[in-house]
């Protein structure tokens, strides 16, 4: 259903290098200015955040148990966004920038441990939206949020 573990990891790559790239091109203004529901500083705080909790939550399905955030999935996850806007409040645009990098790093160095056989194993727990929850699927999920959030920040045409 999903692509190998490398190719969503180089996929991985790609999106956090596309959306970083664009975040540092943000002006200091810029950086806080209003997307509707956030800024690109909270959108930095919430990678923060999903890049490190994305290791948790493979390591639970890896033992078969359901990622604690879970709870939060049919609320868009505004609680545990909420928490990462509050935990990671540094307004240093290349503080945050560098954070994300560092978690990314971590996640991507956890995530080639997985061998391939586990990408995809259905260890029983279902996602909220349905379907088996698997580590392919927490990394898709990274990768599409990488890319929508960068395309908030270009389509709000910040030029």
């Amino acid at each position: 259903m999903f692509d190998s573990r490398d190719k969503q990891l180089a996929d991985l790559e790609t999106a956090y290098a596309a959306c970083m790239e664009t975040m540092q091109g943000l002006s200091a203004e810029n950086f806080f200015a209003s997307l509707g529901d956030w800024t690109p500083r909270d959108i930095a705080a919430h990678f923060i955040g999903w890049n490190r909790i994305t290791v948790a939550g493979c390591s639970a399905l890896r033992e078969g148990a359901e990622p604690f955030y879970f709870y939060d999935g049919t609320n868009d996850y505004q609680k545990v966004n909420a928490r990462f806007f509050a935990q990671f409040p540094s307004t240093d645009k290349n503080e945050l920038l560098t954070e994300i990098a560092v978690t990314k790093d971590a996640l991507v160095a956890y995530l080639k441990t997985i061998p391939e056989s586990e990408w995809e194993l259905d260890t029983g727990v279902i996602h909220y939206r349905g379907n088996p929850a698997t580590i392919a699927r927490c990394v898709d999920s990274l990768i599409r949020d990488y890319r929508k959030h960068r395309q908030e920040i270009v389509d709000a045409n910040f030029g």
